[in-house]
């Protein structure tokens, strides 16, 4: 199954200056897979150290040289590494957390050797004041589930994947292709983006071993929260982690999790979850201008999960249902439609920028306003997005917004094939005009391409 991560792993492997490169992911998103496939594709020698085995060399890490630790581990496997063409790869480093430090003298001392690092929950052990990442020594490279993209390249409908990736602003959709891409993507809803659950359905397994596979994973995740008891509390973790999927799409309050911890806890813990990757948050922000970064408020967010198919899941939700409703945001209150968003959101930055998402509010008695994201455009423009149902549902507060902001441009995502609309709005200085454009769900992973060609 292809990822389109592998490309930029030939990116950096292929550069001249290039640092040793940390793949950062929540566990069973497929980073391992991703560097075999890699080396596998370009013929190199890749010499995999899976850091939960008791390699005899591992106490020679702590000396912090590279040449000690390479011959140890070339005597250990019987091999010889050409730094030319071979890839070394610590695999689940957060087991040996000083390779970390031996990341520093790779590339100050011996930059002509590739290497890669994977951990899954590292940031529970960095939570330790002996151990960091070295800063400005290495590259950050962030991998999470299979987009709604990359599952139509997996399942085999290139014709579907070439319609998504090439739409362009007003292009039509014809009718009966509209439906099938609109199928395909509640088919991704319930089975997800996690590779095990992809490549079981791609064995033609039942949805019921489908479900028996998203719940092993989510039991894992549970199970790993207690591998790391000095620097969490694994209860909480699995406290909050169960509770957050049936308050997607709200802004959370720490009381609504559980009142017999403190909020302090519940925002360290959930913190941590969020540094793992099991959760994003999406932060409310001025929309002033940009960076939205800018002016987020700490405070004030919504969180979303990992991945759509283990909310499904989680949610208890009938998979073939999910394939059978009329609307997405129907589901759940249309928490599976934001989530799904946020998801599509997330995988479009760039691989080595950590994600960011954003959404606009506005708090005022009888008048408060909420708008579900917030992106900005290569022209530097703020763009509102609104996750409604079907063809219509109110666009209040997107208007509101846009009058407050002086905005331009707006997006809607719904169920109906693409339409563009010149919406009329009322403003101190008269009348003006704003661009609505309303697109189907099947595109959002698509949208901050189809944004930038905005005139």
């Amino acid at each position: 199954m292809f990822r389109n991560s592998i490309d930029e792993l030939k990116s950096w492997y292929s550069r001249e200056q290039r640092k040793p490169l940390l793949i950062r992911g929540a566990r069973q998103v497929g980073k391992t897979t991703l560097v075999r496939k890699f080396s596998k594709r370009e013929h190199i020698q890749l010499v995999e150290i899976n850091c939960e085995k008791p390699w005899g060399f591992i106490p020679l890490v702590e000396k912090l040289d590279p040449m000690t630790v390479l011959q140890a581990i070339e005597f250990e496997l019987n091999i010889s590494i050409n730094p030319k063409n071979s890839l070394i790869f610590f695999d689940e480093v957060q087991n040996v957390p000083s390779i970390l430090k031996l990341l520093r003298y790779f590339y100050e001392d011996f930059p002509e050797y590739k290497v890669i690092t994977t951990g899954s929950l590292l940031e529970f052990v960095l939570d330790e004041p002996q151990f960091s990442i070295p800063v400005g020594r290495l590259e950050l490279m962030y991998l999470g589930p299979f987009s709604f993209e990359e599952f139509l390249n997996a399942i085999g409908e290139q014709q579907a994947l070439n319609i998504v990736q090439n739409f362009q602003l007003n292009d039509d959709i014809d009718q009966y292709i509209h439906i099938k891409l609109t199928q395909l993507l509640r088919r991704y809803v319930a089975i997800g983006g996690m590779p095990e659950v992809i490549h079981a359905y791609l064995q033609k397994s039942s949805m019921v071993e489908l479900e028996r596979i998203k719940n092993s994973i989510i039991d894992t995740f549970k199970l790993d929260f207690h591998k790391y008891k000095k620097n969490t509390k694994p209860q909480l973790l699995s406290i909050i982690f169960d509770s957050l999927p049936a308050k997607i799409g709200g802004k959370l309050k720490y009381s609504n999790i559980d009142k017999s911890y403190k909020s302090n806890e519940i925002g360290k813990s959930l913190h941590q979850l969020c540094l793992a990757k099991i959760v994003s948050k999406a932060f409310n922000t001025g929309c002033n201008g940009i960076p939205l970064g800018a002016e987020k408020k700490d405070r004030f967010f919504k969180c979303f999960m990992l991945d759509i198919g283990l909310i499904h899941t989680q949610l208890k939700l009938n998979p073939f249902e999910t394939g059978e409703v009329d609307e997405l945001n129907y589901i759940n209150n249309g928490a599976l439609a934001e989530q799904l968003i946020a998801q599509q959101l997330i995988v479009q930055h760039q691989y080595f920028i950590e994600p960011e998402l954003y959404y606009w509010a506005r708090e005022k008695k009888a008048s408060s306003a909420e708008v579900d994201f917030v992106i900005t455009n290569n022209k530097r423009q703020i763009i509102p997005v609104e996750v409604k149902a079907g063809s219509t549902g109110s666009l209040r507060s997107l208007q509101i917004m846009i009058i407050e902001k002086s905005l331009n441009h707006a997006v809607r995502f719904n169920s109906m094939p693409p339409s563009i609309f010149q919406e009329k709005r009322k403003t101190v200085k008269g009348k003006s005009r704003f661009t609505l454009y309303s697109l189907p769900h099947y595109l959002s992973g698509q949208l901050l391409r189809i944004m930038d060609e905005i005139k």
